[in-house]
């Protein structure tokens, strides 16, 4: 609120404090540029498991719950594979499908479901059923939290058109949490670096980011204006490795 706003300014002047650093999502960051604009310098730096912001290829945490996801599909494939039966796993990710599509296909999924892709019922029944044509026990489904068709309802469908034993685990919060990966270490010990550096050369308010292995920043506003598309390379390769 514009209330909110003014008091952390009053209470950041009170304390003496010249520079914030900002760490989370799209709403945080947003705050963050609140606060710049009323003449406080902000770093902003990406803390968030859905990697749904468009200036850094990558956010911190985003390789944790990759990991935790990729994690439970391994022991979830055990079941799945033993009792013969197709299992639909929901991840999350807001409106972003990357933790759905790295973690399919690391872990080996049949099909993965993205909110930036339609999902096609027919295609996935298609798979299943050649796949079972050609003696595949099981079919591991990892779909993102936010395409149109829910959780239950794809289930339901793949059950009824195919014959085959569907069920649903929804991993929910336990992709937030845990020890943090090496990668997510030293990407948040680098950004945290640049951060600093940029307070102390007495820069104005930036996003902090990574593009390729380089450590990028950007004007805030421009940052949060830069939109993100999931990589298509990777669905494709996905795609391949799942025959």
């Amino acid at each position: 609120t514009e209330e909110g706003q003014k008091r952390a300014k009053q209470m950041l002047e009170s304390f003496g404090i010249e520079g914030l650093v900002v760490i989370g999502g799209d709403g945080s960051l947003k705050g963050g540029l609140d606060l710049a604009q009323k003449g406080i310098t902000v770093m902003g730096l990406p803390g968030t498991i859905d990697n749904d912001l468009g200036y850094t290829d990558y956010t911190i945490g985003f390789d944790t719950s990759v990991n935790t996801v990729l994690s439970a599909i391994s022991n979830i494939r055990d079941t799945s594979s033993s009792h013969e039966r197709t299992t639909v796993i929901e991840v999350m990710g807001r409106h972003c499908g990357d933790i759905a599509l790295y973690a399919g296909l690391t872990g080996g999924a049949e099909t993965i479901l993205i909110p930036e892709v339609d999902v096609d019922i027919n295609a996935i029944c298609r798979k299943m059923i050649q796949g079972r044509n050609r003696g595949k026990l099981h079919n591991i489904i990892v779909k993102a939290e936010g395409i149109d068709m829910s959780t239950q309802e794809l289930a339901e469908t793949l059950k009824e058109r195919t014959g085959m034993e569907t069920k649903i685990v929804v991993l929910g919060y336990i992709q937030r949490g845990g020890s943090p990966t090496a990668r997510d270490r030293m990407l948040a010990s680098r950004m945290a670096y640049k951060a600093v550096e940029l307070l102390e050369e007495g820069s104005e308010s930036r996003a902090i980011g990574i593009n390729g292995s380089e450590i990028v920043h950007y004007e805030l506003g421009d940052a949060l204006k830069m939109k993100r598309d999931y990589d298509k390379q990777v669905m494709e390769l996905a795609d391949i490795l799942s025959i």
